[in-house]
């Protein structure tokens, strides 16, 4: 049985990533002439709150630093000044990491799908030993390079890279994908039934879909989710509490995407969401998993 009481948070929620990419499958028409809209409207309302709840973490650190008590809520006058310094340095790790792309964008990508080999890995646990929730992690961003190398390439470029980076990251990205199911295959105290049918689903879904595609069914449907009621659960809180923390910043985000979107240099409108999109996860990523992995730190202590 694949989903049962015992097994890991991710697996209890791959329904949502199962029926989204069934969706996309069966409506193949329609979801391959709207994916840049799609992917605005699934990052901005499924995407984009998961990494709002980054304020919590930074308003728990906040408290801890000055109380030591565990609660986010009721901060005072004093720690006021502390919370707009991990604000404002948070926002300056990011508009460095966006003009970084801008600068050195093939760098910059394989940084990114390297963060994301790595962030992706947590999303697993649980699953497996660790060799087994990388190879899934590095399967989840790869794997379409294998499938649909043209596409993706269109995407690159779009990203301001150029066409010998294009081809020497693609070629890259197959090799680890290939290396990732070798890895599984031959980790036979991990590969159970349900691991290598959990295997068997991320890799049918990563050649039906167009990459976009599958980047929507997992990072939406899968890893924001996951995170989003891993945060809810380590605060204890209602879903109307988690909405009052997460809008404020949503709005910020999407300030700053618009403001990103006259500034990048433009080519066209599809284009151009793209490098909104995927350049400013970069920018965003680079202090989400800073600050994950520091608070996680600070928490175990």
């Amino acid at each position: 049985m694949l989903i049962d009481k015992t097994s890991p948070p991710i697996i209890q929620i791959f329904v949502g990533f199962l029926v989204l990419s069934a969706i996309f499958i069966l409506a193949h028409d329609v979801s391959s002439a709207y994916k840049i809209p799609l992917l605005v409207i699934f990052i901005a309302l499924v995407g984009m709150p998961h990494g709002a709840l980054d304020v919590m973490m930074i308003a728990r650190l906040v408290r801890l630093s000055e109380t030591k008590k565990d609660s986010v809520l009721n901060i005072n006058f004093s720690n006021r000044f502390r919370l707009c310094g991990f604000y404002l340095l948070y926002t300056s790790v990011a508009g460095f990491a966006f003009g970084f792309w801008l600068l050195f964008p093939s760098a910059a990508l394989i940084l990114f799908l390297l963060m994301a080999v790595a962030h992706f890995r947590h999303d697993w646990q649980g699953f497996g030993g660790g060799l087994m929730q990388m190879s899934l992690s590095a399967l989840v961003v790869t794997g379409p390079a294998c499938f649909h190398a043209d596409a993706i390439a269109g995407y690159f470029r779009a990203l301001f890279l150029s066409d010998e980076a294009i081809s020497i990251i693609i070629i890259s990205m197959q090799s680890v994908a290939l290396s990732a199911v070798l890895l599984a295959l031959y980790a036979p105290k991990n590969l159970s039934f349900s691991r290598l049918l959990t295997f068997t689903i991320v890799l049918i879904s990563a050649y039906s879909l167009d990459p976009l595609l599958f980047f929507i069914a997992y990072f939406c449907s899968l890893h924001s989710l996951l995170h989003t009621l891993s945060i809810k659960n380590e605060f204890d809180l209602s879903w109307e509490k988690l909405m009052y923390w997460v809008v404020p910043p949503m709005m910020f985000t999407l300030l700053l995407m618009g403001l990103a979107y006259v500034l990048v240099p433009f080519q066209s409108v599809d284009a151009q969401w793209l490098r909104i999109i995927f350049i400013g996860l970069f920018a965003l990523t680079v202090p989400h998993m800073s600050l994950t992995l520091y608070f996680q730190r600070v928490i175990r202590r």
